[in-house]
């Protein structure tokens, strides 16, 4: 696992995504870009970003 990958990572993924393209980037998505995150790390950035932005969340935020 890539220990530099972490909650502002995701958070900071996510605003520039937002900030570009006007959409919020989805689960599947996230997935794919920080390949072997912690679980923990990603959904606190997913919420992170949540609370800056407040676009309500990202589609299928739960992780099993």
């Amino acid at each position: 696992m890539d220990s530099t990958l972490n909650r502002w990572s995701v958070s900071e993924y996510m605003k520039h995504r937002f900030m570009y393209t006007g959409q919020v980037p989805d689960l599947d998505e996230l997935q794919a870009e920080f390949v072997g995150i912690d679980q923990t790390e990603l959904v606190e950035g997913i919420a992170e970003f949540d609370a800056i932005v407040g676009t309500g969340g990202v589609q299928h935020a739960e992780v099993d």
